[in-house]
């Protein structure tokens, strides 16, 4: 890879006096400042802090999510795809009568009935499909009398990371709070951490600003409480992400630049990562691109997670088309694309690519991506099928089809409303409102900025290409 100079970016000179005290303690091998966990501190971290009140084992709305994919997929004739989500509701249930019956003859005899059905099920399931595996593994680990829940909270969590992986981030979080909830009335502070920053990303994807806030605030209290300079840290980055999901972009990058020095001083290279790529990406909100392209460098360069680092090159190859770095750009989303990384991460990359194509007037290419991508609608999280409209439309509009481009801006702007994505809903409002004179004038081709031949470019480039021809 390439030697790129580190980003000369000026940071803010008022700093979270807190989070420099934090990287002090952990450099000093003291941990005061992130106080000991106490009885009374203990008590405090339970599941109905993070999802409300429990209902009973018979709430069927609390599984809706389930049931609505199984109804989708039936009404679309995928048969084995509606018996999983069947069985992601059954198994749903049944985790809610072990957790909520009575020790009672009746009742041991009721769940004891209600496992084999449901075993049943499940093993008519296709053996070779991952759900399958994962709702079987959570059958297997129910307990036997007496025994501890610790199995099969683990079998429900590696469930949830499943369907965030796939998109269904409402599933994700019912399988969460089920997952919780099996620590009964107390969650220890390292776990609810984790928890409650599970439950902030998955809120955040569904644009819900407010409930992702506490849930980051939860998990800030917790790590503080256990210790745990990550997860203090990674809680404030996902604060920044609900900025700048707001549309604060200068309170987004004023977060992310305090975490990226804390992790920096502490030696924690992975979320110096985190905070880099989220700095790259506010800047190139903002209009810095050069300085966007070098904060996302160093992010791709820092981080060894394999998901995070596909993440971090589909956010380069974005900064990369903006300024006319094409060639570049669409080698970077292609190894996204073609990766083996979470759907979230692989679509959001599609969609980038079918902006580059049309932004070339490439046509051909610009129609399959747009054909791929349709396909995943149903799958995509507001702000993602916010963003599909958004691309959709501009995309039609440049090849000269205006009517379908305002509908599908259109249809973006009423889903922005819905959801109270602002950033996104000025965005559509200002583009509709110059669509018509857009219809008046000669398409323009694309040509290249002067940007795109900077040396800090061009070397980013030829880092791509490196990359691709080792991977590939």
């Amino acid at each position: 890879m390439p030697n790129v100079s580190t980003p000369q970016h000026p940071f803010r000179t008022g700093c979270c006096w807190k989070l420099r005290a934090l990287a002090t303690a952990r450099l000093a091998g003291h941990t005061s400042i992130l106080h000991r966990p106490s009885r009374k501190d203990v008590s405090l971290f339970t599941p109905q802090q993070l999802f409300g009140e429990i209902g009973s084992s018979g709430d069927i709305v609390s599984n809706a999510p389930f049931l609505e994919r199984a109804r989708l997929e039936r009404d679309q004739e995928r048969d084995v795809s509606a018996k999983l989500a069947l069985g992601g509701y059954l198994t749903a249930r049944l985790i809610e009568r072990l957790l909520t019956s009575d020790d009672t003859t009746e009742s041991r005899l009721g769940l004891r009935w209600q496992i084999e059905a449901v075993r049943r099920h499940i093993r008519e399931l296709p053996s070779d499909l991952p759900e399958t595996a994962h709702l079987r593994g959570i059958t297997d680990a129910l307990p036997n009398d007496g025994q501890p829940l610790a199995g099969l909270r683990l079998g429900i969590m590696a469930y949830a990371y499943f369907l965030e992986h796939e998109g269904r981030l409402e599933e994700a979080l019912q399988t969460l709070t089920l997952a919780v909830r099996t620590y009964g009335e107390r969650v220890p502070p390292a776990e609810f951490a984790s928890t409650a920053l599970f439950a902030g990303r998955l809120n955040r994807l569904l644009a819900r600003w407010p409930t992702a806030m506490a849930c980051y605030a939860a998990t800030e209290s917790a790590a503080t409480t256990a210790g745990d300079l990550v997860m203090v840290l990674r809680s404030r980055l996902g604060r920044a992400h609900v900025f700048k999901g707001q549309g604060n972009l200068p309170l987004a990058r004023a977060t992310a630049e305090d975490v990226a020095r804390a992790a920096e001083a502490a030696g924690l290279r992975e979320v110096q990562a985190m905070a880099w790529a989220d700095i790259g990406s506010v800047l190139s909100n903002e209009g810095r691109q050069v300085e966007a392209v070098q904060a996302i460098y160093r992010a791709f360069m820092l981080t060894e997670d394999a998901v995070q680092r596909m993440r971090t090159l589909g956010d380069l190859g974005t900064v990369l088309r903006d300024i006319g770095a094409y060639e570049a750009g669409r080698l970077a989303f292609d190894i996204v694309v073609s990766s083996k990384t979470s759907f979230l991460v692989r679509t959001n990359a599609l969609l980038e690519l079918m902006e580059l194509e049309s932004t070339v007037g490439n046509r051909m290419a610009f129609e399959r991506c747009r054909g791929e991508a349709g396909h995943l609608r149903k799958r995509m999280p507001p702000s993602m099928l916010a963003d599909y409209h958004y691309k959709l439309g501009i995309g039609l509009a440049r090849f000269g089809q205006y009517s379908r481009a305002r509908r599908a801006l259109a249809a973006g702007l009423e889903l922005s409303e819905a959801h109270h994505i602002n950033t996104w809903y000025f965005r559509f409002e200002r583009i509709l409102a110059s669509l018509s004179e857009c219809e008046t004038r000669e398409p323009e081709s694309a040509t290249p900025d002067g940007l795109s031949g900077s040396p800090t470019v061009q070397a980013v480039a030829v880092g791509l290409r490196e990359f691709a021809s080792l991977t590939g």
